[in-house]
């Protein structure tokens, strides 16, 4: 197969992956994503509804203005949304499809769409996408050029637009590279910080407050990310866990090593340890104290405090990084060191 033959068949599988509906819906405008809604284009002021969302007999989606802002695909909607050149929007969306980019083909021209539907294959044949992670695919990278694609679809993911504020917007960003650092295994250079934060600035200028220097939106992001408590892709984790040690009988919880008669309260915040340690993969996970009380009805956050200090006094659990004990607090950042059993119990692990 040709290299435009090859970029065709990955915009078709990222069409699968990531439909108009979605992409609207991760840049924040899922409200746009029907027949009969407003323009969603910054250069269109759009009174009444001339703006469709549909999908075509290619089975693909694509988009309509009747109005005057043309129609296409998503890539066509990402170029006229961001102000991106048609290079530039299909390597953004291919690499928020998780699809990306890494070598551009000796002609740099794009496919239409009726040339790409012609390849179009069953819509049954979707490519999968970690559930852990569903907002961008980061297996730990070391390869540069692989890291700033994800660096450049995470800003076109937070960039500010109609719907999204300055302040969500660079708060999303903040939450993207904590999740990027976490997946790379690796504190991110300030260079690559720029590299985010200049391209989520680049393409959210035409929404931002035009008294509010660059500067001033950059210092706003540089003291975002030691607030967060959950990276993207996170976010219900703690919900999860909860949730999963809440069915715990008394026989499954973690036995704490020589205190076979520790109290259940102890017990049970333990088994919330152990289930967010298991599903963050064995790594280092954030909780408060506020998150703590949740494993036991009742509990008090002053109480989990001391809680999770008594099981990091028994070696149950490590405190990588202290927070702050009062309601809305900095979360601690936590390493869980028993290894588990099928039956409940539990050993210090080498």
């Amino acid at each position: 197969m040709s290299r435009n033959g090859d970029l065709r068949q990955k915009i078709d599988d990222a069409k699968r992956r990531l439909p108009l509906p979605e992409l609207m819906k991760q840049l924040g405008l899922a409200e746009r994503a029907k027949k009969g809604a407003r323009c969603p284009f910054p250069s269109h002021d759009d009174k009444h509804p001339s703006f469709s969302v549909f999908q075509g007999e290619d089975g693909f989606y694509h988009w309509k203005c009747f109005s005057r802002c043309g129609d296409g695909d998503e890539i066509l909607f990402l170029r006229k949304l961001k102000g991106l050149s048609m290079t530039e929007a299909m390597d953004v969306y291919l690499d928020m499809a998780g699809f990306p980019a890494h070598r551009r083909p000796k002609s740099h021209e794009y496919p239409s769409v009726s040339s790409v539907s012609k390849s179009r294959q069953s819509l049954s044949v979707l490519v999968s996408q970690s559930p852990e992670c569903p907002v961008f695919p980061v297996s730990p990278v070391s390869n540069g050029q692989e890291l700033e694609h994800v660096f450049k679809a995470s800003a076109a993911r937070s960039a500010c637009n109609e719907r999204r504020s300055a302040k969500d917007g660079l708060w999303q960003l903040a939450r993207d590279l904590k999740a990027i650092q976490k997946k790379a295994d690796r504190k991110l250079t300030n260079r690559e910080v720029m590299l985010m934060f200049d391209e989520w600035h680049r393409l959210s200028e035409p929404f931002l407050d035009p008294r509010v220097t660059r500067d001033e939106y950059l210092a706003a992001f540089l003291a975002k990310p030691s607030k967060v408590r959950f990276p993207t892709g996170e976010g219900d984790t703690l919900n999860k866990a909860v949730a999963a040690v809440s069915k715990l009988s008394p026989s499954e919880l973690p036995v704490i090593p020589g205190v076979p008669d520790a109290p259940e309260k102890l017990r049970r915040v333990a088994a919330l340890h152990r289930e967010l340690s298991r599903l963050c993969g064995g790594k280092t996970y954030f909780l408060t104290c506020r998150d703590t009380a949740k494993a036991v009805p009742g509990l008090k956050h002053q109480t989990a405090y001391n809680i999770n200090l008594a099981l990091a006094q028994l070696g149950v659990i490590e405190v990588v990084r202290a927070g702050d004990p009062r309601p809305g607090g900095r979360a601690s950042q936590f390493r869980y060191l028993l290894s588990q059993s099928g039956n409940g119990t539990a050993e210090i692990a080498a």
